[in-house]
C-alpha cells in the first residue's frame, strides 16, 4: 500500500490495475495525496482491511473490478457477478460507517446491456454495483458519482492473448499475422472507444462536478473492420481481412456520452500511442 503523505486525502481502489495505475500516477504527479490500493495490499471482502484503508480518506476512487473478457465471463457469469459485487458491498458497508465524503464509481456502458444479458456476469457485477450505490447514497447521504466509461484502451492495458479485449487482442493478431487476420462475423458492427488518458481526465473532473452519473467515452464510432484495417496500416503491415460469416455480428448500441472534460485522443492517435507501447 503505497501512500504519498502522512495525511492521505484520496484512496485509490483498483490502483494495481489499468486504469488504476494511470490515475494513481496522474494524481500524485498533480500533487494529490493518495493511497493507492492494489490486489496485493489486501482482500476487499474483508471488513477490517477496508476499515483501515478508508481511516483519514475524504475521497474515494473505486476503479477495481475481476474483469477478463466476453469468453470468461460468459463462461463464469457466477463468479465474475460474485467477485464484482462482494467485496464491493462489503467495502460500501465500511465507507458508510467511515468519515469519507465522497465516492466516485468506475461503471460501463455495457451496463447499458444489463437487462437483455444476464448470461456476462461482468456486465450483471457492475448493474447490480450501480443499484447498491443508488441505495447507499440514499442512506448514507453520501456524495455518490458513477461513471459509465465506453470500452478502455491504451498504452498499459492487458495484452495476454487469453484475456485481451478487442483493441489489444487485435493489435497482438496483427502484428503476428502473415498474410490474412481473421475477423468473426461481418465486421460491420459500430463500436465506440476512450483512450486511457481521456477517461483519467474525466475521472479526475468528476470530483467536483455537481451531477451524479455521467457517461464517458469518444463519440466517434467505427465497424469492426474499420478498426482492423486502421490498426493494420498503422502497423506497417500489408494484410487481408477475412470474415468468419459462421459467427453473427452482434448487435450494436451507440452511446450518447456527457463528457466532462472533451477526449483530445481521435481513435487513429489512440491507436498510434497503443501500438508503440505493445512494440516497446
Amino acid at each position: 500500500m503505497t501512500t504519498s503523505s502522512s495525511t492521505n486525502k484520496i484512496l485509490v481502489v483498483g490502483a494495481g490495475g489499468f486504469v488504476g495505475r494511470r490515475l494513481s500516477s496522474v494524481l500524485k504527479k498533480s500533487g494529490r495525496k493518495i493511497v493507492a490500493v492494489t490486489r496485493k495490499d489486501g482482500d476487499l471482502a474483508d471488513p477490517r482491511f477496508c476499515k483501515k484503508v478508508l481511516t483519514g480518506i475524504d475521497t474515494v476512487y473505486y476503479v477495481a473490478g475481476a474483469k477478463k473478457n466476453l469468453r470468461f465471463h460468459t463462461a463464469h457469469p457466477f463468479r465474475f457477478a460474485s467477485d464484482n459485487v462482494l467485496p464491493f458491498a462489503t467495502f460500501l458497508n465500511a465507507l458508510g460507517k467511515s468519515k469519507a465524503k465522497k465516492i466516485i464509481y468506475l461503471s460501463s456502458t455495457i451496463v447499458e446491456y444489463a437487462e437483455d444479458n444476464i448470461a456476462d456476469g461482468y456486465v450483471l457485477g457492475k448493474k447490480i454495483n450501480e443499484l447498491l450505490l443508488a441505495v447507499f447514497s440514499r442512506e448514507f447521504k453520501m456524495d455518490v458519482k458513477v461513471i459509465r466509461s465506453a470500452p478502455i484502451y491504451g498504452p498499459g492495458d492487458n495484452f495476454d492473448p487469453e484475456t485481451a479485449n478487442f483493441i489489444p487482442a487485435t493489435i497482438i493478431k496483427v502484428a503476428k499475422a502473415k498474410n490474412k487476420v481473421e475477423v468473426w462475423g461481418q465486421g460491420k458492427r459500430k463500436l465506440q472507444f476512450i483512450y486511457i488518458d481521456d477517461l483519467t481526465a474525466n475521472l479526475i473532473a468528476a470530483e467536483k462536478a455537481n451531477e451524479g452519473f455521467f457517461t464517458i467515452g469518444n463519440n466517434e464510432n467505427f465497424s469492426v473492420n474499420e478498426i482492423v484495417r486502421m490498426i493494420i496500416k498503422l502497423s506497417g503491415k500489408k494484410i487481408a481481412i477475412k470474415n468468419n460469416f459462421k459467427e453473427d455480428d452482434k448487435p450494436t448500441k451507440l452511446s450518447k456520452f456527457q463528457n466532462i472534460v472533451r477526449p483530445k485522443f481521435s481513435l487513429a492517435k489512440g491507436l498510434a500511442e497503443t501500438i508503440k507501447y505493445y512494440h516497446g
